[in-house]
């Protein structure tokens, strides 16, 4: 049996991705990262207001990727945010590095920079905490965010590209299996015709 031309699944999905959704994909990581971002400071206005479990709940949940010394913290309305200094400047790097992503290069190209860039945008960020682990210098809150900004802008180069790529993937994977699924329809009842004529005659 023969599939005929508009039954044909094509094997070898397009990974080019359209405008709209590269937009919409940008939309919704800008989006994401805002309330990130925004959660960083609502856990010690919170604290201070008394909300103590919706900020416990912030704090416990941003513990499980920083330290939260508070000595390396930034403070607002006398309490440390929800992650350390350099954290902070990685999340507001990374923030700003994405909502300004479009400005810097095509929405639409998946193709990451060579990973030669990130490399160099972390060696700040290490050499800060070498000096001071070494003790050849000691760090500052504004090193630490300076530092972790220049990785974090640098990183949503990589991030976003990567995620906009993701959901084309994705999409072409649900689109291949609904064109199976109405493939192997289409021949369930073209075997059931077959059946019903041989069984006729």
């Amino acid at each position: 049996m023969f599939l005929s031309a508009n039954q044909y699944v094509q094997q070898c999905v397009s990974r080019e991705v359209t405008r709209g959704r590269a937009v919409a994909v940008w939309a919704i990581i800008v989006a994401g990262m805002l309330v990130v971002l925004g959660l960083l400071f609502l856990a010690p206005l919170a604290l201070a207001r008394g909300h103590v479990f919706l900020a416990f709940s912030i704090y416990q949940a941003f513990h499980l990727i920083c330290h939260q010394m508070p000595e390396r913290s930034f403070h607002v309305a006398g309490h440390q945010l929800a992650v350390c200094a350099r954290c902070t400047g990685i999340y507001a790097g990374f923030t700003a590095g994405v909502v300004f992503y479009p400005l810097a290069r095509s929405i639409r190209k998946i193709e990451t920079p060579r990973r030669i860039w990130l490399l160099l945008a972390m060696l700040p960020m290490a050499v800060d905490f070498s000096l001071t682990f070494f003790g050849l210098w000691q760090n500052t809150h504004l090193s630490r965010l300076l530092t972790g900004a220049l990785f974090g802008a640098v990183t949503a180069l990589y991030i976003v590209p990567g995620l906009i790529d993701l959901s084309q993937i994705i999409l072409n994977s649900l689109a291949a299996r609904k064109s199976l699924r109405r493939l192997r329809s289409e021949m369930e009842m073209e075997l059931g015709t077959h059946s019903r004529a041989s069984s006729g005659n």
